[in-house]
């Protein structure tokens, strides 16, 4: 794992932005990889199960959508339905977005949320514990978001960057 925190340390995230894949969530601990899905306001995938965005018997506000980058993901050395994240993307430093900051995908818009992303005990049985505790030092475990606008997402996809404080400015 050595080699592993090595690449993470260095991560470079590559141009342009883009959706690398989607995973719909339909029931605990099922993730089925899809090429499209329609994203709900308010709610998140049409096909993930009513229970996903709870934890610990509660609902997390603005954890309609999860997502991490296949570049943390590459550098674990597991396949992108592990994680157990909707969104995957490509060329996106997740851990740089702000609260508020907004990801554009086509029609669809996701807010990042005031919430950080942290690994839980179900991603370090999934990934390993190493890589859990990697992720959470480095903190590169991703990001929560709310759906302010639906659509529909197709891997492909490429993803605009808005910036909460030039949104509050225009």
């Amino acid at each position: 794992m050595s080699d592993v925190r090595k690449t993470l340390t260095g991560l470079t995230y590559g141009e342009p932005p883009r959706v690398h894949a989607l995973i719909e969530k339909p029931g605990p601990g099922i993730h089925s990889i899809v090429t499209s899905v329609d994203v709900l306001e308010k709610q998140g995938f049409r096909g993930d199960h009513a229970k996903k965005d709870w934890w610990r018997g509660k609902r997390v506000s603005d954890r309609e959508v999860t997502a991490m980058a296949v570049e943390v993901i590459t550098a674990l050395q597991i396949e992108v339905a592990v994680p157990g994240d909707n969104l995957i993307t490509e060329g996106v430093d997740l851990g740089a977005l702000k609260p508020g900051d907004r990801l554009k995908i086509g029609s669809v818009v996701l807010r990042r949320s005031q919430k950080d992303h942290r690994p839980c005990d179900t991603f370090g049985r999934r990934a390993s514990n190493r890589a859990k505790e990697l992720v959470e030092e480095l903190g590169l475990r991703g990001a929560l978001f709310a759906v302010e606008e639906g659509g529909r997402i197709e891997c492909g996809d490429s993803i605009s960057i808005v910036s909460a404080e030039l949104s509050a400015v225009t």
